[in-house]
């Protein structure tokens, strides 16, 4: 992973003041001094930099005054970007003479600050602010630089809580492991470790060095990630495969490649599928990427959407976080769409991590106020799908170093990401996530489709639908080996799920997750479809009534939706409503009940272009229980709306 240089504020330039040689100080009489200086200079004019600290150091030893020297070391190491020796030196040139130059006041606030001495930095800033003619220095940053420095202060004394745990030998070696990824059950973990090009070469150096991609699998008994190994398939190559993501599903994967022959830009996002135990090749997404750096992909739950990272033309900085909308194969529906100026600056915002709530983005940037280098935020949408200002995750998750890749579970529990923690190479950790950054809790549902009969697994197609809005969540196939599926459920809300297939009754269920006890608890369901025969029945678990009433709630709209839909591609299907109700009341009262109810459902469908020659109803009161009346919960199966076939010739 290559490091982005700190490009937070515009400091001065470097050697501007002292980079030129010297033949008397006010600030010493030490020829050899002088000479050490001058050598020093020569050695940095020739980008000899090694040298050239080796020779400003026996200056300063020659004369631990010499202010010039000092002030030439502060610069170099500016220079190098070592920001701690760097504020050691400016340090140093302040206390031999602080009215040599005060304008050096907003240096020593710049390293200071990217050291993570918010405090120190605070009183330079605040000195440079109120004693330097700011109306000169125009080009310095300056009140950006003081808008971070009191964030940073403020955030270091109100931490959030944070304790990181290392996520273990089944994850981290002793090279680098960053950008995981995981799927919505949290089974399976991907994630790009950097590892040698030649094994036998000890070097640790960038061009030693390269990216695969690794996964692991969680070990329930031992509550651990098991052992990890490359991807299997062709994803791996000599080149790098950096930044990556996984579907809700485990069964997508998009990730970044650069400077392969068939790429658009430096960096381009591809994707592949796995097919039984393998991934398939990965494909140029030709038609997302652009001619620019395209990388940092995050797939949202659905499918329906890619947020990356991207550097093309038309965003607000250096780097911007796009999304766009794509069909199963990562295949553009749309043009790009910029996430707008509340998320993105003019510097540089990377590694989105859209939740499966669909509503709560992570990223991280360094253009927003926070601790120093990259720092992570979140942003949710509101009900207009509109994005709010974002919120800096808080310290000590966010440092004065490099925050990135940043996510969180479904559950809304725990958060991932990778640190150094202090040491040489980056390990992958999890965090219980702070109640002031959750997401909304998503929990999921899973399984296989199959044959009723046969009990064959089947792929067939996926709708969730939001019942109170109608709108379509979520429309997947479910494996064409296995008949697996997933899809995610974010709380708080009601949805209906149908699932069909050519040839095969189509299939209803109903999801309530409001006022859930456990929302985080998934729903695991194999779902039989029963092939198209005369006779066979489903139960409409969407359609809804008041209360004593045969008067249609709108939430049921969306499930007769389903039915007109499915008459219409069924053109010679025939089919009775029926109409069920509990045990309470008479069974006069019942019976008409029931017969009004079905009455409504087949008005409607009528009303939506299905002839009425195709189409009958009947009232069978409680004559026909699927459970015991003894119960609330069975009396609620009881009553209930079926849909079945009469004929299909």
């Amino acid at each position: 992973m290559k490091k982005i240089i700190f490009a937070l504020i515009l400091i001065l330039p470097v050697f501007s003041i002292s980079c030129h040689a010297q033949e008397k100080s006010a600030y010493t009489t030490s020829k050899p001094a002088i000479k050490s200086f001058n050598k020093a200079v020569s050695y940095m004019e020739t980008g000899q930099n090694r040298s050239a600290i080796n020779e400003i150091t026996n200056a300063i030893e020659k004369d631990p005054g010499f202010l010039e020297a000092w002030l030439l070391k502060a610069e170099i190491h500016d220079f190098l970007g070592d920001p701690k020796l760097a504020y050691e030196a400016y340090s140093k040139v302040f206390d031999i003479d602080p009215n040599y130059d005060p304008a050096l006041s907003f240096k020593l606030a710049a390293n200071s600050f990217r050291i993570g001495e918010y405090e120190v930095a605070k009183k330079y800033i605040d000195f440079f602010c109120n004693n330097v003619d700011t109306v000169k220095y125009r080009s310095y940053d300056f009140r950006r630089l003081k808008e971070f420095i009191y964030f940073a202060e403020n955030a270091y004394k109100n931490p959030v809580a944070f304790n990181p745990v290392n996520l273990g030998p089944g994850v981290n070696t002793q090279f680098d492991e960053y950008w995981p990824s995981l799927s919505v059950d949290e089974k399976v973990l991907v994630f790009t470790r950097q590892i040698p090009i030649n094994p036998n070469n000890p070097s640790r150096a960038q061009e030693s060095m390269h990216e695969d991609l690794f996964y692991s699998v969680f070990d329930e008994q031992s509550d651990q990630y098991g052992p990890s190994l490359p991807l299997p398939g062709g994803v791996n190559t000599k080149l790098n495969e950096g930044a990556q993501c996984i579907s809700a599903d485990g069964k997508t994967c998009v990730i970044t490649a650069c400077n392969r022959p068939d790429g658009l830009g430096s960096c381009d996002l591809y994707i592949m599928f796995l097919q039984g135990n393998k991934w398939s090749e990965p494909q140029n997404l030709k038609s997302v990427n652009s001619g620019s750096w395209d990388s940092n992909p995050s797939l949202s739950a659905d499918g329906k959407y890619l947020y990356f990272s991207s550097g093309r033309p038309g965003g607000y900085g250096k780097t911007d976080i796009w999304r766009i909308e794509i069909d199963s194969k990562g295949n553009a529906l749309s043009e790009a769409e910029n996430l707008g100026k509340k998320i993105n600056t003019q510097y540089e915002e990377l590694s989105p991590f859209i939740h499966p709530d669909g509503k709560t983005l992570y990223f991280a940037s360094n253009g927003l106020p926070g601790m120093g280098d990259f720092d992570l935020f979140f942003s949710k949408q509101n009900d207009k799908g509109e994005w709010q200002t974002p919120v800096n995750v808080g310290y000590p998750i966010n440092t004065s170093g490099e925050e990135r890749s940043l996510i969180v579970n479904a559950k809304g529990e725990i958060a991932m990401f990778a640190s150094s923690a202090g040491k040489r190479d980056l390990d992958i950790y999890y965090f219980v996530i702070p109640d002031e950054i959750k997401p909304v809790t998503v929990t999921y549902v899973k399984g296989f489709i199959y044959d009723s009969v046969t009990k064959d697994r089947l792929q067939a197609k996926c709708e969730m639908i939001d019942i109170e809005t109608g709108e379509k969540v979520v429309e997947m196939m479910s494996d064409e080996t296995n008949g697996e599926y997933m899809v995610c459920l974010p709380v708080d809300r009601d949805y209906a799920f149908n699932v069909e297939r050519q040839g095969y009754l189509f299939y209803s269920e109903n999801f309530s997750l409001t006022n859930l006890k456990n929302p985080e608890e998934p729903f695991i369901m194999n779902i039989p479809l029963q092939p198209l025969s005369d006779g066979v029945t489903v139960v409409l678990k969407n359609i809804f009534f008041e209360f004593n009433s045969f008067e249609l709630l709108p939430e049921s709209y969306a499930e007769l939706n389903k039915v007109v839909e499915y008459m219409t591609t069924n053109p010679k299907l025939k089919i009775e409503i029926g109409g069920h109700t509990d045990n309470v009341g008479s069974q006069a009262y019942n019976k008409t009940l029931s017969e009004n109810r079905a009455k409504s459902v087949y008005t409607y469908l009528i009303s939506k272009g299905i002839d009425k020659t195709r189409l009958s109803y009947k009232g069978y009161d409680f004559s026909v229980p699927v459970a015991t009346n003894d119960t609330e919960e069975g009396r609620a199966m009881n009553r209930r709306t079926e849909f079945k076939v009469i004929s299909n010739k």
